[in-house]
Formats: C-alpha cells, structure tokens, sequence
C-alpha cells in the first residue's frame, strides 16, 4: 500500500510540475489574445477526450469483457424468443442497445426488438467482416438515425466463426456537441476509422449519410497537411483552409484503430507565434494522452476487478471452475506439463444432514483455507463444484503432485474443524494423474475421478494416483 500511495503521489506531482511549466512558458511567450485561443482548444480537446472516455471507450469495454467471458455464445443458435429476452435483459442492465449477429440462425437480433435476416443486401457489413475476421471493429450502419456499432467476432472451440455481437450507440449528441463547440469556439472535428472513412465530424456536408462515406485522403486539406507518416502516430501542421490558415492537429485513438483530428483557425496577427504555439499545442495535447492513458489505467483495473469476480468462488474465495479451464487451456497452449489433483470431502452429507447446510458451508469454507496453506508459489487451487476441490501444479511430475496431496491430506486430518463445543473430524480423499499424457481437461479430470473413487472405495482418507 506504501509503494502504491507513493507511486501516486509521484503521479501528481508530475503532473502539477507539468501544468506549471506549461503555464509559465504561456505567461512569458505568448500574448492574452494566444492565451485565450490556447485554453479554448484546450477546452475543445477536453471535450472531445471526455466524449470519447464516456461514449466510446466504456461502453466498449464493457462489450469486449461480456464477449469474452462467453456471455453471448450460449445464444448464438438459442431460440429467437431467448435471445429477445436475453438482449432486452443486457439493454435494461447497462443501458445499451445490444445486438446479436448470428451464422447458424444467419439472423440478426437487436435489444430493441428488431430481427432481420443476414443477406449481402440489407446486411453487407456482416459479410464484409466476415471476411476479414477480424476480431474488433468499430463502424456505421446505414440507416436514417445512423448509429456507431461496435462489432466483436465470437467463434465456437474450434475457431470456427458464430458469428458477430456487440453494441449500437446513437450518433445524435456526438453532433449536437460538435455543432455547439463550432459555434462557440470556431473549431472542427473530424474522426476516421482505420479504412481511412469518415464517421464522425462536425462538417455538416461531410456527415455520412447511407451508405455513403467520404475518405479523408478526398479532403481538400489532406495533402498540404500530410507530410509522411509521423513516428508518434500523430502530427500537427499549418494549412490553408478557405482562405484562412488552420492549424490540423491529428491524436489516434488505439483502443478503436482510429484517429481523430482537431482543425483549429489561426488568425493573422498570430501567425508570427504559430511556432511558440505548436509547442504549446503539442505539449498541451501531450498531457491530455497521458490523462487518458491514466484513465485507461483505471479502466484497466476496474476490468480485472470484474474479472475477478467472474473468476472468484463466493463461499470460498478460490478460483472457479471457469478460471481452471482457462488456466488449463493456457497452460495447455504454452505445452506447459503439469499433475492434477481432485479432492472430495469425505462423508459430506452426514455433515449436512446431521449440522446443517450452514455449518457445511462453513466446512467447505474451512477446508479452502487449509488446502490453501498446502499450495506451493505457481499452484492453482479451485472448487470444482460442491464438496470437491481441484489443483493444478505446472511444471509438476506425478511424484511430486503426490507429495502435495500426501501434504493436504494431512492438514486436512490433523486439523479438527469447530462448531461452537462441536469438534468435526474431516478427512478429504485426493486423486493424482498428470497432465502430460492428455489431451484435453475433460480426459485429465476423468482419470483424477478414477484416482478418487479408487481412494473411496479403499476407506477413504486416502492418496491415489492413476498412471496409465
């Protein structure tokens, strides 16, 4: 906690260091008249920032983590009456319109209650994206109240392709803020996506209409403003617009494989600081990336506290089975070898039957902890499902693995577990095979039950191993 407080305080206090020296420099080099045009792009850049972080960037993250935690793949080829249902469900708990793509059904299903069938006529992105298999996308529809959708691919365990899903933003305050800050402080945007098209500005005559999209090389700017590409991935230049000199700032925005350029007017009397200013501009524009590269720190690890809990036990804080299985299968890909070890609860029920379910859970709880203590630094320990545990050791042989569950099953045995005056004397049975010789989760857990029942049916309170 010290470590992080500090790294924080390091973090303000560069950035008031930074803010300083950007204002002292402004103070001595540039004129009230530059000043004033500074902190209004500064204030249209800020707007822009904020659009995009509350707009874009949340809510598609909150696509991408729904995706990849499998929520949608249970109905890509459900009933149309489920999938509604399920889409109605998404829209009222995040406030977004939601929408399914589906190969097997070849139908697309919206949160709002529309259907249609995928076809190269009313559905060309579908099959365009199909194609190129990407797995993100972010672009247009062609409807009246065009609407910006976030497009991510979803494909079966095999690779093969399910189909699309994700989400349908309405383009409405994008443009009614565009229109504001134009007329307030003369400034334009303009937003490309990564084929280079048009999908968001402040230019009325540039706004995509249909089907229709205007590219940005077709811009009457572009190529006095284009001077090569920039190590940076951005650039600022001075071109001439309408008879006026504008300044053309250009920031990319990564976490959508788009850029967005800021066209600012210059008038006369300052072009004799245009240099003073592009340092400033730049140093501004600058700060404000690492503002949103902050920002998507948070972003970052407000994700891994979801996922945490995705992945998280309740009763007993371990993994859950649908963290073992992506563990397994990562482990699996980095053709790591590694033991598994199955443990079950021995004679359970009579702990329910005879206690309680809440004195079982409090068992359950309990044994957690002591197999817990037992797990070397790299070892996965999960529940499995009721009374039964699970552990992965990488990098582990089979000998090994069985001094593990020998040293679990100690602990479990030599530890009596406390109910008010009640002492309950728990044993656990551990069942042992090693991963090396299977090709799937499902094989390995098969043996480690072979290893387990043998164990059972031995007395209980038992080590097995099955090696085959």
């Amino acid at each position: 906690m010290r470590k992080f407080g500090s790294l924080q305080f390091a973090l303000l206090v560069g950035f008031v260091l930074v803010v300083i020296v950007i204002s002292t420099l402004s103070y001595f080099t540039i004129s009230n008249i530059v000043g004033d045009q500074s902190r209004q792009q500064l204030q249209a850049t800020s707007t822009v920032f904020s659009l995009v972080e509350d707009k874009l960037i949340k809510p598609m993250h909150i696509a991408q983590t729904l995706a990849r935690a499998d929520v949608f793949k249970p109905y890509m080829d459900a009933e149309p009456e489920q999938i509604r249902t399920f889409l109605q469900d998404m829209q009222s708990r995040f406030d977004l319109m939601f929408f399914i793509a589906s190969e097997p059904l070849q139908m697309q299903y919206y949160s709002d209650g529309d259907v249609m069938a995928l076809s190269e006529e009313e559905t060309p992105w579908y099959f365009r994206l199909k194609e190129r298999q990407e797995d993100f996308y972010a672009g247009l529809g062609h409807e009246q109240d065009l609407r910006l959708y976030m497009d991510i691919i979803q494909r079966d365990e095999n690779g093969e392709l399910l189909g699309f899903v994700g989400i349908g933003m309405p383009l409405s305050g994008f443009v009614e803020t565009f229109s504001h800050y134009n007329q307030k402080l003369g400034y334009d945007f303009v937003f490309v996506n990564s084929d280079d098209e048009i999908v968001l500005t402040s230019f009325a005559d540039l706004q995509p209409k249909g089907y229709e999209r205007t590219r940005l090389q077709s811009l009457p700017w572009y190529p006095d403003w284009y001077k090569g590409p920039s190590l940076t991935g951005n650039q600022t230049n001075l071109v001439e617009l309408k008879d006026q000199d504008v300044l053309i700032t250009e920031v990319p925005l990564e976490v959508l494989k788009w850029r967005f350029f800021i066209i600012s007017p210059l008038e006369a009397q300052r072009q004799a600081m245009s240099r003073t200013f592009l340092v400033n501009l730049l140093i501004m524009v600058t700060v404000l990336l690492a503002i949103l590269w902050l920002l998507s720190t948070v972003i970052r690890r407000i994700q891994q506290n979801v996922s945490r809990k995705i992945y998280t036990d309740r009763l007993t804080g371990l993994f859950n089975r649908l963290y073992i299985e992506k563990t397994f299968e990562q482990l699996q890909s980095e053709e790591t070898p590694m033991s598994l070890i199955m443990a079950d609860i021995d004679h359970f029920k009579q702990v329910n039957d005879n206690h309680g379910h809440n004195v079982g859970d409090q068992v359950i709880a309990r044994i957690a902890h002591i197999l817990g203590e037992c797990l070397r630094k790299g070892d996965y320990l999960g529940r499995w499902g009721g009374e039964e545990f699970i552990i992965l050791l990488p990098d582990t042989d089979l000998q090994a693995a069985e001094q593990v569950a020998e040293r679990m099953r100690r602990s479990v045995a030599f530890q009596p577990i406390f109910h008010g005056d009640v002492s309950l004397d728990i044993t656990m049975s551990f069942g042992v095979t090693q991963a090396d010789r299977y090709g799937a989760l499902v094989d390995l857990i098969h043996s480690a039950d072979k290893a387990l029942y043998q164990a059972k049916n031995e007395g209980r309170n038992k080590v097995m191993t099955c090696v085959q």
